[in-house]
């Protein structure tokens, strides 16, 4: 219901920049997929739920906490700082070593920027609203 859903109110996004097919064809990119997954979960149910292992749980509720905080710190941030918090705290709560998940957001946050900015032509802020 939840994919039926974000495929109905997708269908209308319109953006001022993006290819000759619009942004709405994004949302039926993922929501069509999702839709028929779930049907699937519903006509084939495995009838076996094993929860993972507490330690398990902390982690994913960890993992979307650092989501949730991306998106609520991603404007006041600007794209490279969020993005290098989102990398390196996903790579240390996944089980990542810390001096690597954090070298790892030092590359990969700025290279993303370098990507959607410069060569896609996104505009994604450097500064946020917190430094600029």
């Amino acid at each position: 219901m939840i994919a039926a859903l974000y495929t109905w109110y997708g269908r209308d996004y319109t953006a001022s920049f993006g290819d000759v097919l619009g942004p709405s064809v994004f949302p039926m990119i993922v929501g069509i997929p999702a839709m028929i997954l779930a049907a699937s979960l519903v006509v084939f149910p495995s009838g076996q739920v094993s929860w993972p292992p507490r330690d398990h749980m902390l982690r994913q509720v960890a993992a979307l906490a650092i989501l949730a905080g991306y998106a609520w710190l991603l404007l006041p941030l600007g794209f490279p700082l969020a993005t290098f918090g989102l990398i390196a705290g996903l790579g240390i709560v996944l089980g990542g070593a810390p001096l690597k998940a954090v070298a790892l957001g030092a590359v990969l946050a700025p290279g993303l920027w370098a990507l959607f900015d410069q060569v896609l032509g996104l505009p994604l802020a450097v500064l946020g609203r917190w430094f600029g």
